[in-house]
C-alpha cells in the first residue's frame, strides 16, 4: 500500500553519496541481519533498532525506478486519486493543529501540491518543492506555488517557520540531508513535521518482512519512535510529539491498492465492489503503520 502514503519519492532524487555504516540514529558501529527481501538485506542496529537497506541503489537506478513508477507504475494509481490526496492533506493539516507556527511554510516532496493547497486554503503561507517534472507541472496548472528543486540546492528568500516532509525520509539515500537542510532554513524555534513508517507499530510487528513498507526498491531507512527521536536530536531537533498517523482512505481505494501491490489478494479485494456505493466511498482512518513526528529546532 505504498501508494496510499502519498509517497514523495521524487522530491529528493539526487541526494548526496550514501552514508557509511555508522548507525544514523545512535552512532553505533554494528548491525545485524534482520531478513532478506527483493535481493536486498535489511540490517538492524542492536542498540537502537534503526533498520537500513543494503546495498543501496545507485542514483541512476533510483531515478530510473522513480520515473517508471510515477509515469506508469504503482505510484501512478495514487497520483490519479485526487480525492484521496485531498483527504490526506486536509487530515494532516488537522492533525498538526497549532503545532506549526505562523509564517512561511515549505512542504518538501510536495508532489502535485495537495498539502500546499490545503494549507493555503486555511490561510497559511505555504509553498512546496518537488523534483518530479510531471507533478510540478500538475501543481502549476492548479496555480499552486510548487517549484522543481532538489532539497540540496533550494534556499528560501526568508527564514521559514515550518518545514513539512510527508513520506520522504525513508526514500532518501542519505536521510541526514533533510534535517540538516531544514535546520538551515528554519528560524530559531522553527518546526519540522514528518510522517514516516514506524517499525514499532502493531501492523509492522504483525506482518514482519511482509509489511508493505518493507519495499527494497523504494524505502531504505526505517525508524521506530525512539530511534527517530535520537536521529533528529543528532541533527539539531528536539522531538516534541510522536503519534500514530492513520490514513483517511476509502474502501474503494484500498481495494485498488491491494490489487496493485498484492495480486494474490486481488480476488478478495474485488468483493468490496459488492458493497453499497455509499460504504465503498466512505472515508475511514486506516492504520497502515506510520507515525507523525513534530520536532522543534534546538538552539541550545
Amino acid at each position: 500500500m505504498d501508494g496510499a502514503t502519498e509517497t514523495s519519492r521524487d522530491a529528493v532524487a539526487g541526494p548526496r553519496a550514501a552514508p557509511g555504516r555508522e548507525c544514523l540514529a545512535c552512532g553505533g558501529e554494528t548491525s545485524r541481519p534482520l531478513f532478506e527481501k527483493g535481493g536486498k538485506r535489511f540490517l538492524r542496529c542492536p542498540d537502537c533498532g534503526y533498520v537500513r537497506l543494503e546495498p543501496l541503489p545507485t542514483l541512476a537506478e533510483l531515478e530510473a525506478h522513480y520515473a517508471w513508477t510515477y509515469a506508469e507504475g504503482p505510484y501512478a494509481v495514487f497520483a490519479a486519486a485526487e480525492d484521496v490526496r485531498a483527504f490526506i492533506a486536509r487530515d494532516r493539516l488537522a492533525s498538526l493543529g497549532a503545532a506549526l507556527p505562523a509564517g512561511p511554510w515549505l512542504d518538501v516532496g510536495a508532489s502535485t501540491g495537495a498539502f500546499v493547497r490545503a494549507a493555503r486554503e486555511a490561510g497559511h503561507d505555504a509553498r512546496g518543492i518537488e523534483l518530479s517534472e510531471a507533478a510540478v507541472a500538475a501543481a502549476g496548472k492548479s496555480g499552486l506555488p510548487v517549484e522543481r528543486a532538489r532539497i540540496e540546492d533550494w534556499e528560501p528568500s526568508e527564514p521559514l517557520a515550518a518545514v513539512t516532509a510527508f513520506d520522504v525520509l525513508e526514500h532518501l539515500l542519505d536521510p541526514t540531508v533533510l534535517p540538516e537542510r531544514a535546520r538551515r532554513w528554519l528560524r530559531p524555534g522553527g518546526v519540522l513535521a514528518l510522517t514516516l513508517p514506524d517499525i514499532g507499530s502493531p501492523v509492522a510487528r504483525a506482518m514482519g518482512r511482509h509489511w508493505f513498507f518493507y519495499a527494497p526498491n523504494d524505502h531504505f531507512h526505517y525508524f521506530d519512535r525512539g530511534s527517530i527521536a535520537r536521529f533528529l536530536e543528532r541533527h539539531g531537533f528536539r522531538a516534541e510529539r510522536i503519534v500514530t498517523a492513520a490514513k483517511p482512505l476509502t474502501p474503494d481505494y484500498v481495494a485498488g491498492q491491494v490489487q496493485v501491490f498484492y495480486p494474490p489478494l486481488a480476488a478478495a479485494s474485488r468483493l468490496v465492489r459488492l458493497l453499497p456505493r455509499g460504504l465503498r466511498e466512505r472515508t475511514i482512518h486506516v492504520p497502515v503503520g506510520e507515525m507523525l513526528v513534530v520536532a522543534r529546532r534546538s538552539d541550545a
